[in-house]
């Protein structure tokens, strides 16, 4: 790639605008282009460097990369060079196919607090790809090592960019001030990790001093999903899923009664295994990017973890990571009842690895898979004799719905999964579990809540 490229890319990204680059990936017949050529369209629709073609073709290729801007997802575009009526209709006579894919500033994540959930959250906020800063008079910049900012200033004087979401985590003295000054800012989502009688409160003093019950509505407290978190690492885990999940429009639930054949109802609050008080553990079977995340948000929280692989990079899972290599037929896998099994192997094996799994009656056996090869591993289940009452247990496609697209969203959507399963957690925000039990704030969080 041209290094002119890349410092436009460099600049865009650093000045925080979305652009997409559109790639030649094929050409057939005869084209002003060739594979390979790139050009770089603004947001405004323009081309500001490279070539794909001239005329009509580049009109078509900066409306489909307007649209793919939009949307927030690639496509690969046909492009006609030929048909005057269906196509470009330029005199080259060949066809053309261009790879768009937008990119995005990483959207801010604001964190006020600096207690043990605050860097636990600046943790998994940043590996999820969010511009992290944290706000709170008594920070320290070391406890924050992967924030993009710790900001030591008064709690009223919290700065919050126009695509910010904001966290409150802070303690009793600094919530009215930063929730306060979160209203009038006016964020993309605001959570408060308090009760929701310790917003009424506080509701109290702002609606005497103007603030609408209408504004007050948009803080979600209790922040989180009920993932039955017990420790202030899975209840971030919970947090930062309700804000993925509201931030891409989804329902929190099991992927597997989304788009797979899960049995039971969207409601349902997942069984805790028999096995609760024994330590759980996580397998990951396969390789690739996904399961160095998965391994990587499991030691985030503290779960041991093996990696089962024909082969593997160490250097690329955290360094507590325990691997299993050349175990081309899945003989050496370690399962037992304590064991959550999650089956990356790309294809290569899932069937027969998710076979040992269940010999092994793993506590949950997680597939990641498209919604069509799920359904082709079921039935090969079925067709060996395995019936409904051993596949509970089975969640194909693994995760929750959260919207997940990149490999850290996806190993995120699973481990939330995970979390709920060993905790009894029914994966509906805490809002709503508090609204209808009373119950909603996590004993790891008491003092945070009262």
């Amino acid at each position: 790639m041209p290094a002119k490229l890349h410092a436009i890319m460099a600049r865009y990204q650093a000045d925080k605008r979305p652009f997409a680059l559109a790639t030649v990936i094929r050409v057939t017949g005869s084209a002003s282009a060739k594979p390979g050529s790139k050009a770089l369209i603004d947001p405004e629709g323009r081309n500001v460097f490279g070539w794909v073609g001239g005329g009509c073709a580049e009109t078509l290729v900066r409306e489909e990369s307007l649209a793919a801007i939009a949307e927030r997802r690639t496509r690969i575009v046909m492009v006609d060079l030929d048909d005057e009526v269906l196509g470009v209709g330029m005199p080259c006579g060949g066809n053309m196919e261009v790879y768009i894919e937008p990119y995005f500033p990483p959207k801010h994540l604001l964190i006020v607090g600096h207690n043990r959930l605050a860097r636990h959250l600046s943790l998994l906020g940043s590996s999820l790809g969010f511009a992290v800063s944290i706000h709170s008079p008594a920070a320290e910049t070391g406890h924050f090592p992967t924030a993009d900012a710790v900001i030591r200033d008064r709690w009223d004087a919290v700065s919050i960019p126009a695509d910010g979401s904001v966290v409150i985590c802070a303690d009793h003295e600094g919530q009215l001030p930063a929730l306060r000054r979160s209203l009038e800012s006016n964020p993309v989502s605001l959570a408060m990790v308090a009760r929701r009688s310790r917003l009424h409160i506080l509701g109290r003093v702002l609606r005497n001093e103007g603030v609408s019950q209408r504004e007050l509505e948009r803080v979600r407290t209790p922040a989180g999903l009920d993932l039955g978190g017990e420790t202030v690492e899975e209840i971030s885990l919970g947090i930062m899923g309700e804000l993925l999940a509201g931030e891409r429009g989804r329902r929190p639930i099991p992927l597997r009664l989304v788009k797979g054949r899960g049995i039971g109802s969207a409601e349902e609050v997942s069984p805790p295994p028999a096995n609760r008080d024994s330590q759980p553990k996580l397998l990951v079977v396969g390789q690739g990017r996904i399961a160095e995340e998965l391994a990587r948000v499991a030691a985030l929280i503290n779960w041991p973890v093996t990696v089962n692989a024909t082969e593997t990079a160490a250097g690329e899972f955290p360094a507590s990571t325990r691997f299993v290599t050349g175990d081309l037929d899945f003989s050496r896998m370690d399962v037992t009842p304590e064991t959550y099994v999650v089956i990356a192997t790309l294809h290569k094996g899932d069937h027969l690895s998710m076979r040992k799994a269940l010999e092994g009656s793993a506590a949950y056996i997680g597939l990641i898979a498209s919604q069509k090869r799920s359904g082709l591993v079921l039935d090969y289940l079925h067709e060996m004799g395995i019936g409904p009452e051993k596949m509970n247990n089975v969640h194909a496609p693994a995760g929750l719905d959260l919207g997940a697209v990149t490999p850290a969203e996806i190993a995120f959507s699973i481990m939330s999964e995970i979390v709920a399963r060993y905790r009894g957690g029914s994966c509906r925000p805490l809002v709503e579990v508090e609204a209808a039990t009373g119950e909603g704030a996590p004993d790891a969080c008491r003092e945070l809540f009262e």
